[in-house]
C-alpha cells in the first residue's frame, strides 16, 4: 500500500513504527541509512529530501551545486498574489533549507563524473516554476558541453499555479535543453520517486534513455488523488511503478539501497571511462564441423532441454541489466532486452525467450503460448536505437517461430512493427550480430536475425514455416515431416551453402542441451570472433554494407539458377510421387 502525500511531511526523526506494516523499525540499520522498512514483506520507502537522495547515490563529498542563486522578479504574478506566494517560498526555504524546489550540480558516482538534478516534493510540491525550469535547462546544457551523463531524481507533483502560463512554458524550455543530448552518446537516467506526476513527468523526466522507479511510487501525468476521485476504487492499488513497468513505460523498479550500484553499472556500460582494445583473434569458423541430417537437426532444435536465451545470458554476460518496455503500451516478456558485457565488450542484447511446454514426444511446443506481440518488435526497436546512440554493438538471439496472430495483435500494429524493425536494422550505424539458437521461423526470425554477421548454432533451423505446415501444403499430410525436411533446406549447413548465414557455431556432441557451459563457451567465442571482424568499420560504411548484403541475398546469378533448378526438380519429384501414390490407392465403396 502507498500512502498519501501527508506522510511526506510527518516527522520521521521520531518514527519508531512503520506506516505500512506497523512493525518496529527503531533499531533497523536499513531504516536509519536508507529510510526503508526492513521487513521483507513490507519494504516501504519513506520520504526523504532531495539532498538525502543525492547523497545516497554519489561518492561522498563529490557534489558541487551549480546555479544556486538564480532569482526572478516574478513580474508575471499579480500583485495581490505576489505577497502570499513570497510567504510560501520563504516558509519552504526555512523548512527545507533549499532556495527552490530543484537542486542541480555535478558529482561523481564511483569515480565517474555526472550532472545531477533533484526535485524536492517538500518545496511547493516539487513543482516547476521559472527558476526551477531555468536551473534544469542550465544543468542539461552544462552536461551537453562537458559530456557528462545526467541523473534526474524526480519527486514532484502538480503545477506552480502562482506563476501561471510562465510555469507551463518551463515544460518546453526543459525539453529543448534535453534535445541537446538526444542525438549525442550522453546517457540520461531518470529516477521516479513517490510521487512523480504533473508537468515534470510530461516534459524532461520521461525523455531519459533509462527510467527507474522506486518501489510502489505513484507516477504518471495526473496526481493519484485526482485520478482516484475520477475512477473511484478502480485505481486503489494501481498507478505505481510496478504497474508502469508491466505496461512498458519504465525500465526498472529498484530499491533505494541498490540504486548506486545499478546506476554506476549503467553509466559504465553506456559511457565507459576507458575503451577496451582486444587482441587480434585467430578466426577458426566453419572448420571441421560434422553436421546432422535435416530431420535430426529439427528434433534437436526442438529438444525440451535445449538452452533458452535466458540460460545463455546467465552464462555469457557479466553485469547484465535487463530493461523493459516499448515506451508505448506494453512489456512483451517473450523478448528480453538489456545491456551488459561479454568478455569486457559492452553489448546491447535483444533475445527471443521461448516459453517451454513439456510434451509427450519430448519436443518444445513451438512458442504457441509465448508468441511475440507487436510490442515485442517495438521493444527490440527501442534497444536498437539505444545501441546506435551509445555506439554499442547489438547482439540478437533468435528462437521463435511465429508472431502472435490475432485481431488484437493486428490492431496493435503487427505488420507495421515488423517492417519498422527490419528497416531500423538495415540502417543502424553500429555493429549487429545475430545467432539462431533454436528454431527460427517466419518473419519473426527474419526481422530479428538481420545483422552484419548472422550465425546459427549447428543444430538450429531457419525456415519460413514449420516442416509440418510445409508437408501439409506440399504433400497433403502434416505427418510427412521426414519427406519434406531435406527439401526445405532449413539446416545450418544448408543456410551456410546458400550464403544466408556467415557462420555455424559448433555444439557439444549430441546438441547444446547436453552441456550448457560448453555450448555457452562456444557461443561466446563465436560472438567475439565475429565482432572483431567488424568492430572498427566506420558506422556509415557498416550500415551501407549491411543494406547491400540483404539487397543481393538470393541474387539471380548462374549459381542461383543451378540451385533453383535443383530445388524445382526435387519439388517436382515429390509432387509426382504424391500423385502416383494417390492414383495407385484403391477407392473404397464410400468414396
Amino acid at each position: 500500500m502507498v500512502y498519501f502525500e501527508e506522510t511526506i511531511f510527518d516527522s520521521q526523526e521520531e518514527n519508531k513504527i512503520c506506516f505500512a506494516c506497523n512493525k518496529d523499525i527503531e533499531k533497523s540499520s536499513k531504516f536509519k541509512i536508507y529510510k526503508i522498512c526492513s521487513e521483507k514483506d513490507c519494504n516501504f520507502h519513506f520520504h526523504i529530501s532531495a539532498k538525502e537522495r543525492i547523497n545516497l547515490i554519489i561518492d561522498s563529498g563529490s557534489f558541487k551545486e551549480i546555479n544556486k542563486n538564480l532569482s526572478s522578479s516574478f513580474e508575471q504574478i499579480a500583485q495581490e498574489e505576489l505577497e502570499n506566494y513570497d510567504e510560501k517560498i520563504k516558509s519552504d526555504q526555512f523548512r527545507t533549507g533549499l532556495d527552490e524546489a530543484a537542486i542541480t550540480g555535478t558529482a561523481k558516482v564511483n569515480g565517474k563524473q555526472i550532472t545531477i538534478i533533484a526535485l524536492d516534493f517538500g518545496f511547493l510540491g516539487g513543482s516547476m516554476g521559472l527558476i526551477v525550469g531555468e536551473k534544469i535547462a542550465l544543468a542539461y546544457e552544462l552536461a551537453a558541453k562537458k559530456q557528462f551523463p545526467v541523473i534526474t531524481i524526480i519527486n514532484s507533483g502538480g503545477a506552480r499555479i502562482q506563476e501561471g502560463v510562465i510555469s507551463l512554458m518551463q515544460m518546453s524550455k526543459t525539453v529543448s535543453a534535453v534535445n541537446l543530448l538526444k542525438n549525442s552518446n550522453i546517457p540520461m537516467i531518470s529516477i521516479l520517486c513517490n510521487p512523480s506526476t504533473g508537468q515534470v513527468m510530461s516534459s524532461f523526466a520521461t525523455l531519459s534513455d533509462i527510467i527507474i522507479g522506486e518501489p510502489e511510487a505513484r507516477i504518471g501525468y495526473s496526481s493519484y488523488r485526482k485520478l482516484k476521485n475520477k475512477n473511484s476504487d478502480e485505481s486503489k492499488d494501481q498507478y505505481t511503478s510496478e504497474d508502469f513497468l508491466k505496461r512498458g513505460f519504465i525500465d526498472l523498479v529498484i530499491n533505494r539501497e541498490d540504486l548506486k550500484y545499478q546506476i554506476s553499472t549503467l553509466i559504465d556500460i553506456l559511457k565507459p571511462k576507458y575503451s577496451y582494445k582486444s587482441k587480434k583473434i585467430k578466426i577458426t569458423k566453419n572448420k571441421n564441423l560434422k553436421f546432422n541430417n535435416a530431420l535430426e537437426s529439427l528434433k534437436i532444435s526442438r529438444n525440451i532441454n535445449r538452452p533458452k536465451s535466458s540460460i545463455y545470458i546467465n552464462n555469457i554476460f557479466s553485469d547484465f541489466i535487463e530493461l523493459h518496455g516499448d515506451r508505448i503500451s506494453d512489456d512483451d516478456d517473450s523478448v528480453i532486452i538489456g545491456l551488459g558485457r561479454i568478455l569486457n565488450e559492452p553489448f546491447i542484447l535483444i533475445a527471443q525467450e521461448r516459453k517451454i511446454i513439456t510434451k509427450s514426444n519430448n519436443n518444445v511446443a513451438r512458442n504457441y503460448n509465448n508468441k511475440i506481440m507487436p510490442s515485442g518488435f517495438r521493444k527490440a526497436n527501442r534497444a536498437l536505437k539505444l545501441a546506435e546512440k551509445f555506439k554499442i554493438p547489438c547482439l540478437c538471439l533468435v528462437d521463435a517461430v511465429y508472431p502472435e496472430l490475432s485481431l488484437k495483435s493486428e490492431y496493435s500494429g503487427l505488420a507495421f512493427s515488423i517492417s519498422e524493425l527490419i528497416s531500423t536494422k538495415l540502417n543502424l550505424e553500429t555493429p549487429i550480430l545475430s545467432v539462431i539458437i533454436g528454431e527460427g521461423g517466419s518473419e519473426t526470425a527474419l526481422a530479428f536475425s538481420i545483422a552484419d554477421s548472422i550465425m546459427m548454432q549447428k543444430n538450429s533451423i531457419f525456415t519460413p514455416l514449420s516442416p509440418e505446415e510445409a508437408a501439409k501444403i506440399k504433400l497433403g499430410d502434416s505427418r510427412k515431416v521426414k519427406e519434406i525436411s531435406n527439401i526445405m533446406k532449413f539446416t545450418s549447413e544448408d543456410c551456410l551453402k546458400l550464403r544466408i548465414i556467415d557462420r555455424v557455431i559448433d555444439e557439444p556432441n549430441e546438441g547444446s542441451h547436453q552441456n550448457y557451459l560448453e555450448s555457452a563457451k562456444l557461443l561466446q567465442e563465436g560472438i567475439i570472433e565475429e565482432l572483431s571482424l567488424i568492430r572498427n568499420v566506420y558506422p556509415k560504411t557498416l550500415a551501407k554494407r549491411r543494406s547491400n548484403k540483404f539487397r543481393k541475398m538470393g541474387e539471380y546469378s548462374q549459381k542461383y539458377k543451378t540451385d533453383l533448378r535443383t530445388e524445382i526438380n526435387i519439388w517436382s519429384s515429390a509432387f509426382r510421387a504424391g500423385v502416383s501414390t494417390f492414383r495407385s490407392k484403391p477407392l473404397s465403396k464410400e468414396e
